[in-house]
């Protein structure tokens, strides 16, 4: 159960947030619920700050300092504030709060903020234990220590942005609910569900990552229709290529001559290596352009390629392509932690496979992977799920 800290000197707003917050969570008080200026020393432990304005002058130094004490875990404090005196915030309370609520405060209203806060500092924990595990993977090769570094950095940027997306979406459906259409409703919360996949996707990059380079990755052969897992891995990008503006969008055609094709793989492997090419594909290709994915199989190989129009790859950079955090000299702005690649060499390695890659700058590139397929058993005809 999450702890919430209340620091809340207005007493009528201090009794009703105990008597809501207290239902769900585990509400921690000063030492003084009467003057928040004796309840210094304050060492018991939070996972989320409410506070009003009175307690937040008063205690400024005190905030900065154990959010400075948690960082890189975020620390989120909610400030309680009239609509009033948010003209006369200064900036230096916005470096220090992470959101705010203007009374007089409503319970839903309360409890959506609470909850978008409380998950941030989820993922804050998450990439921090994720930044230890990777710790320990390379702490003998100070070389790739400085890469960690840069990872932590990449994956801090990538997170930042779909959750502040998720905050903002939030925030809107909140204010305007009555006003908006059911399909523009509809519209925003696919984009939000998007945003929160795209961050867990990432997550999962790196823990995969860490799997496998300390050798604990499992590997299952089981039996699975190919023709159908490439279907609908098309089709869950073509349902995320909906969502973006009909002038931005980047058109995915699939290419299969297999009604079914069932063969012995390691499904989950599958997904990274074909999902984080399709994903890079469609990201590094303008507007109105086409990414082709296609399947051949053979009695002994599968093989799938990737092309795409996109911005190609530098000859200089081919070479080191599929190193873990490395990124091509020309992706310029475009977010990215150079962990994709490495994921799908690693994963194609794993399977006994090869990747090849046919790349020019400007004009597009062309990735093929071949993996060697075992033909299931009679016993062994149903399909593992994609």
């Amino acid at each position: 159960m999450s702890n919430i800290l209340l620091l809340v000197e207005q007493k009528e707003n201090r009794r009703l947030l105990l008597e809501w917050l207290a239902v769900y969570y585990e509400v921690v008080l000063p030492n003084s619920t009467e003057n928040s200026d004796d309840f210094l020393p304050f060492n018991q432990s939070f996972d989320l700050a409410i506070i009003d304005g009175i307690a937040l002058k008063r205690h400024w130094q005190w905030v900065a300092a154990q959010k400075e004490a948690e960082h890189p875990v975020c620390l989120p404090f909610l400030l309680i504030t009239s609509r009033s005196d948010v003209g006369m915030a200064t900036q230096f309370i916005w470096q220090s709060i992470d959101d705010l609520i203007i009374a007089p405060i409503e319970k839903i209203e309360l409890q959506a903020r609470v909850e978008i806060l409380l998950r941030s500092r989820q993922l804050s924990l998450t990439l921090k234990l994720s930044h230890d595990q990777l710790d320990r993977t390379l702490q003998t090769a100070q070389e790739l220590n400085e890469m960690k570094t840069s990872l932590l950095y990449m994956i801090a940027h990538d997170v930042r942005n779909p959750l502040n997306f998720i905050i903002g979406t939030t925030q809107l459906l909140k204010k305007y609910k009555l006003t908006l259409t059911e399909e523009k409703t509809e519209e925003l919360l696919d984009k939000t569900q998007a945003a929160a996949k795209g961050i867990d996707l990432l997550l999962d990059d790196v823990l995969l990552l860490g799997r496998v380079e300390s050798g604990k990755t499992g590997f299952s052969l089981l039996p699975i229709d190919l023709a159908k897992f490439c279907n609908e891995l098309v089709g869950e990008f073509q349902n995320s290529l909906k969502l973006k503006p009909e002038n931005d969008r980047v058109t995915l055609i699939f290419i299969n001559k297999h009604p079914s094709a069932m063969a012995c793989l390691e499904v989950s492997l599958l997904r990274r290596i074909l999902g984080n090419l399709l994903s890079n594909a469609i990201k590094y290709s303008p507007p109105n352009t086409e990414v082709i994915f296609e399947l051949k199989v053979t009695e002994t190989e599968a093989v799938f390629s990737v092309q795409d129009a996109g911005i190609g790859i530098p000859a200089a950079d081919q070479e080191r392509l599929f190193d873990s955090f490395y990124r091509a000299k020309n992706v310029g702005r475009i977010p990215g932690t150079g962990l994709g690649l490495s994921i799908v060499k690693k994963c194609v390695d794993l399977h006994g496979g090869e990747i090849t890659l046919i790349s020019e700058e400007g004009v597009g590139s062309i990735f093929t992977v071949t993996l060697p397929i075992a033909k299931p058993a009679k016993n062994q005809l149903s399909p593992a799920t994609p």
